[in-house]
């Protein structure tokens, strides 16, 4: 049985990792020299912060490529029930205020809760935070010559599995096993939605894409959106069984403004955040509202679009929003008021050739193997079925 990465030492702030992306990407090769594997992290609400900076740069698909090769020696811990507690401790003593320092607190908090040393470019930022330690960088800056601006795009395929497509929860779990497993193996997972991860899988970018795509005529998942996509282009995949989620309505703890259905969606007082347009979840809610014969334009927010199921259960945590569509899992580690509205099962898409290869033999074969550790782990996040985990649900 595997065992999952070591304590977290050190959790690197939104800060501190663009100053490494931008300058001295080298730093973390030589930080890893005096750590073990899963040692040195980030918060998952970092690399949302991230990738949303990449995506609004001036040459998004570079920064991005940069960003998931950055990412790659690191552990990405999500934020839990216990870190909710310690924000709630912090945040009482602080407040909230923007989101700057929303941001801030959530990401002291994770530190806390793990009893790590935050590491920051900014150390004035959590000065006023009680109990936690703080680190201003990781000491070698000087000792390095200045580096290029952005890391290579290019990645090792010989031992990195590309992952693009639907955000979830326990791919972050999936990636620390296999690497317990296989520590010569990285899994290097890109939240871009649903659709854009089978566009990536269309134009070789990714070995393999997360989907949860609502068929409409069918009411089944990802198999007629995957091939009427992908069969035009000769693109052969098989379709591998990974987990079934509950999705519903995310909304503040003890549900203040009483929301019980997606009709509530009209009401003037409530304001919705939205998932990116794509997102199988995205799909999920605008196939509910055209049913309800809701429009899009009458619900407040409907335009303030996120690209994971953490961003939005931030900005619901932070009080940016009142509600949005989003998993389970996500309302229980934010601490979150949940209101389902129906399960649904997210797949791994795999073209043919990377489903032989012998650079994904593992992870299909840990899949397959369902070990109960690692199931264990993922109902644990709440909200999830790993009865399809592993099985073959169609080739296409």
């Amino acid at each position: 049985m595997p065992t999952m990465p070591g304590i977290v030492r050190l959790l690197l702030d939104t800060s501190y990792c663009l100053f490494l992306i931008r300058e001295r990407p080298r730093l973390v090769q030589v930080a890893f020299e005096q750590y073990a594997p899963g040692e040195i992290a980030v918060s998952s609400l970092t690399v949302a912060a991230l990738e949303a900076s990449a995506r609004r740069s001036s040459d998004p698909v570079r920064n991005r490529q940069a960003l998931d090769q950055f990412l790659l020696p690191l552990a990405v811990v999500d934020f839990d029930a216990e870190a909710a507690r310690c924000l709630g401790r912090i945040g009482g003593e602080a407040g909230f205020g923007g989101a700057q320092l929303a941001h801030t607190l959530l990401l002291a908090a994770q530190a806390l809760r793990l009893n790590a040393t935050l590491v920051t470019a900014q150390p004035s930022l959590y000065a006023e935070i009680s109990g936690l330690q703080v680190r201003a960088g990781l000491g070698m800056e000087e000792r390095l010559p200045a580096a290029a601006p952005t890391l290579p795009a290019e990645l090792d395929t010989r031992r990195t599995i590309r992952m693009s497509g639907s955000h979830d929860l326990s791919l972050t779990l999936l990636g620390d096993w296999l690497h317990a497993e296989r520590p010569d193996l990285r899994f290097a997972a890109t939240n871009v939605g649903s659709l854009l991860g089978l566009v990536a899988l269309m134009q070789r970018e990714a070995h393999l894409a997360g989907s949860h795509l609502l068929d409409e005529e069918t009411g089944d998942f990802n198999v007629g959106p995957v091939r009427r996509l992908l069969l035009p282009q000769g693109l052969h995949v098989v379709i591998l069984g990974f987990v079934e989620r509950i999705q519903g309505m995310l909304v503040a703890r003890g549900n203040p403004k009483q929301i019980t259905h997606l009709t509530d969606l009209q009401r003037d007082d409530v304001v919705f955040v939205n998932r990116q347009g794509g997102a199988g979840t995205r799909v999920l809610l605008d196939y509910q509202l055209q049913k309800l014969g809701i429009d899009g334009g009458q619900v407040q927010g409907y335009g303030r679009e996120e690209t994971t199921h953490l961003a939005v259960a931030t900005a619901i945590a932070q009080g940016a929003a009142d509600c949005g569509m989003g998993i389970q899992a996500a309302a229980q580690a934010l601490n979150l008021d949940f209101i389902p509205i129906m399960e649904e099962r997210f797949d791994l898409v795999i073209p043919v050739e990377y489903f032989e290869s012998a650079l994904l033999a593992p992870l299909i074969a840990l899949l397959r193997r369902r070990d109960p550790a690692f199931s264990e782990r993922v109902t644990a996040l709440g909200g999830y079925n790993t009865g399809p985990m592993g099985r073959v649900m169609a080739e296409v």
